[in-house]
């Protein structure tokens, strides 16, 4: 499904000619992938446009009238897609002629360029195919770009049943997040062959001799996994109680991930903690990270092992992940660094604090503020409406209103109140308060100096 050609050559069986429903031909430009699973990849040509598409040829059963194509029909469809990051079945196609298990395929657009598998970000730095975030930001915003995909999924009346590193691609330089390989798609509730990939399909699943189905609440444990590794690489279950068994057996894994597993910071077992054979990303990460957004991950993989209901949804990892980059800020020749607001060393010179309700934004130029740190809003977690800049003249920082709200701004020492419009700006200081919405004074943020406090 990427857009570049991964390999070339023979292409599908010589001869044969693949139509749409009515019998419109696609041609086959070249090979993309072969998946070595279900089927391949290939670049095509339809109605003009280029197109990718997937072909079943691996299995006896992966054929028209078999389980994977009446999963497929009931998700095929522009109008069935969740949202445009999905990458999704348009059209299911066949053989022109159908003969010989009348095997068919699908359909589906492009990867635009300049995205990679979320596999690649998990490799070691010394493997050339390698990737990395340009930033924590980025990073961040891949996080809750998968977890809001997830959550547009789930609205739809879906489960995605298989949910792992490789149902995403992402662009390492803005997070962007692209949902691929989507053919395990299927109702929420219906039966289904798939069970899931080991080491992300919830507990319950291998424990029920693999008779329980995949639901969203499967789902639910599979996205906390994905985005574990996706922040910290290394995998939650993963660490030195592994290292007991030489031989990792389905047998074992399924004791590990599913019989008796322990997350690599269970506050009360510590049992399976990092090591620098299974884990060694994850120690230097986890401590970098914020703690609300820690507290999470302690809760998905604890509570949330044993008890479905205790697995945080999706809005919950946007508003935590979003709380998360509020601590976040670029410092000394592009570094960047998460603020602890309880830890002075943490606390960079000229930074403040604008605390709306519960939550802390830190304060410091070049830092965005979103909709979402303001009103809580999770389905506006990529909309700026502010941002901080540094005033040489006045040797201040001031906030400028970005959004298409009047914004009301008070001096505590005038103890005027300033109407600040659309680009205008406002300086900062301890004390001065803003309300987001002139007309609907209800979300009142205050500046402090997090180090007068301490």
């Amino acid at each position: 499904m990427s857009s570049d050609n991964k390999s070339k050559g023979e292409v599908i069986e010589k001869g044969i000619k693949i139509v749409d429903k009515n019998g419109v031909a696609i041609t086959i430009n070249s090979l993309i992938s072969d998946s070595g699973g279900q089927g391949d990849v290939y670049r095509v040509t339809y109605k003009g446009h280029e197109y990718a598409l997937k072909w079943y040829c691996k299995h006896s059963d992966d054929v028209i009238g078999g389980a994977q194509y009446e999963t497929i029909s009931k998700i095929c469809g522009e109008d069935k897609r969740p949202s445009e990051k999905f990458i999704w079945p348009l059209t299911l196609v066949t053989e022109e002629n159908p003969s010989n298990g009348k095997k068919f395929g699908y359909l589906m657009e492009l990867l635009p360029q300049g995205v990679y598998e979320m596999e690649d970000f998990l490799r070691m730095d010394s493997d050339r195919k390698a990737v990395r975030f340009n930033s924590y930001n980025s990073m961040l915003v891949a996080g809750m770009n998968i977890a809001a995909a997830m959550q547009k999924l789930h609205l739809s009346g879906l489960s995605y049943k298989d949910l792992n590193p490789k149902n995403f691609a992402i662009n390492p330089e803005n997070g962007d997040v692209f949902v691929v390989d989507n053919d395990n798609v299927s109702v929420d509730g219906d039966l289904c062959s798939v069970k899931g990939t080991k080491g992300y399909m919830a507990p319950e699943i291998p424990k029920s001799n693999y008779n329980n189905n995949p639901s969203t609440k499967t789902d639910y444990y599979s996205l906390a996994t994905v985005l574990y590794r996706l922040f910290f690489v290394d995998h939650p279950m993963e660490g030195k109680a592994w290292e007991k068994y030489p031989l990792c057996t389905d047998k074992v894994e399924d004791y590990l991930y599913a019989v008796n597993p322990v997350f690599h910071f269970d506050p009360n077992d510590d049992s399976n903690r990092p090591t620098d054979v299974y884990a060694p990303n994850a120690v230097g990460r986890w401590r970098a990270i914020p703690q609300e957004l820690r507290n999470l991950f302690v809760r998905a993989f604890t509570e949330g092992i044993k008890e479905p209901n205790k697995r945080p949804p999706e809005n919950e990892w946007i508003s935590t992940i979003a709380r998360t980059r509020d601590k976040l800020v670029r410092v000394n020749q592009g570094r960047e660094q998460f603020v602890n607001f309880a830890d002075l060393k943490s606390i960079p010179p000229r930074c403040l604090s604008l605390k709306i309700g519960s939550n802390q934004i830190a304060i410091y130029p070049q830092k965005a503020i979103y909709q979402i740190s303001v009103d809580g809003n999770a389905r506006e977690y990529a909309t700026i409406v502010g941002g901080i800049v540094y005033d040489k003249q006045s040797d201040k920082m001031k906030i400028r209103n970005m959004s298409s709200k009047i914004w009301r701004c008070y001096d505590p020492t005038t103890k005027q109140l300033t109407d600040v419009g659309k680009g205008q700006e406002y300086p900062l200081f301890p004390g001065v308060m803003i309300e987001f919405h002139r007309d609907q004074p209800k979300i009142v943020g205050e500046i402090f100096d997090p180090k007068a406090s301490k």
